[in-house]
């Protein structure tokens, strides 16, 4: 895979007046449409999560690292556009980033025109961890997505202005292999752009919480990017693992889901947080998940990657979780969407009591009959 720089005009230098579809400035009604939910404007009801049914175009429906973005209005056609990757058995050979669009939290539909998936790794690479965003000053959608070589991680952006038609596809970001694991960007108020990631170079999936850290970089286009400064997120006892993060513009706040688990454990245990920051830098993370295993059946096992959307007219917030469940001794993953008004939200991960304990407490010397498929997603990991 040939690196190809974009023409960026100067345009991307001032964009402070444009809205972004993270903080839509004009009302929706309905804020979206969720089966079994017969009022579906009303800003208290509650959607605990709903499996999802997707088509991935290897035909295993089961899909992880989704990523959403939500328009006031229809974009060429559909209000809401997803990103993912499948993952079936956790192989990340077909961990290829692919893209839907819908106009419901829960349709995931063929785009016209693209035949999934709309990117492929170089050989002995695998992808991962798409992020999608949306650049108001072009009026394009930005697909960023890590590829992993045996030597390093990279992230490589394709371009869209119709959804329909990509960009060929151009590095943007490089480092040492593990060191830039689920990156989550964010267009800045300003029209800066800032990317936050996960750094695991000295131990990937077993992790402990003083070898792997949070950095984040800052771009002005986001296609070249300054050198990576720490961040600080901090959940007791655990290892942050994968991360999505949104500035919450009419709260003046960013927000991020937050995969992560038990220290002294591994990547196969992760539940999800919430956390919340006034700078970016120095996070306030929940004490309890937002989702954990068991949870519900399609994740009793593992909730991994998630990412969500605010919709400040009604004060609710739209989850997309991803997450796995074992049968016959393998991880099979699946997407399930739920909707909470904020206050009920923030009820839910402020409880006292810690949900995800650790691992060692768990097995207290019994075999643990998911260990089979976590030894096999340990020595897949991507």
């Amino acid at each position: 895979m040939r690196a190809r720089h974009l023409a960026l005009p100067a345009l991307l230098l001032s964009f402070a007046c444009h809205a972004t579809p993270d903080e839509p400035v004009d009302a929706l009604l309905p804020e979206l449409a969720v089966p079994d939910d017969p009022a579906s404007g009303a800003t208290d009801q509650i959607v605990d999560p709903l499996a999802l049914a997707v088509v991935t175009y290897d035909g295993s429906g089961e899909m992880v690292h989704p990523d959403a973005l939500v328009f006031p209005h229809d974009w060429h056609g559909n209000r809401y556009w997803f990103a993912g990757t499948p993952y079936p058995f956790g192989d990340p050979s077909f961990e290829n980033p692919s893209a839907y669009a819908g106009n419901e939290a829960t349709e995931w539909a063929s785009i016209p025109g693209v035949a999934n998936p709309v990117a492929r790794p170089a050989a002995s690479a695998y992808l991962s961890d798409p992020d999608l965003s949306y650049d108001p000053a072009l009026d394009q959608l930005r697909l960023y997505y890590r590829q992993t070589t045996p030597m390093v991680d990279e992230v490589w952006l394709r371009t869209s202005r119709t959804g329909s038609e990509w960009s060929e596809p151009t590095l943007v970001l490089q480092d040492v292999r593990y060191g830039l694991i689920s990156p989550a960007l964010v267009r800045e108020p300003d029209g800066s752009w800032r990317l936050w990631s996960v750094s695991a170079a000295a131990a990937g999936c077993r992790s402990r919480v003083t070898t792997a850290a949070l950095t984040q970089r800052r771009s002005r286009n986001g296609v070249q990017w300054d050198a990576p400064a720490p961040v600080s997120l901090l959940i007791p006892g655990h290892v942050a693992w994968h991360l999505d993060v949104q500035y919450i513009r009419s709260r003046s706040e960013y927000w991020a889901l937050v995969a992560a688990y038990p220290d002294g454990s591994d990547c196969s245990h992760t539940a999800v947080y919430f956390a919340r920051s006034s700078n970016g830098t120095t996070w306030t993370p929940s004490p309890t998940p937002l989702l954990a295993p068991g949870a519900i059946p399609a994740m009793s096992d593992l909730v991994y990657r998630s990412t969500f959307r605010y919709f400040p007219n009604s004060d609710v917030v739209t989850v997309w979780f991803s997450g796995a469940r074992v049968e016959h001794g393998r991880f099979h993953y699946s997407l399930a969407t739920a909707r909470y008004p904020l206050a009920e939200l923030l009820r839910r991960v402020s409880a006292s009591a810690v949900i995800a304990p650790a691992i060692a407490t768990v097995k207290r010397g019994r075999p643990d009959p998911t260990d089979a498929a976590r030894q096999a997603f340990i020595e897949a990991f991507p």
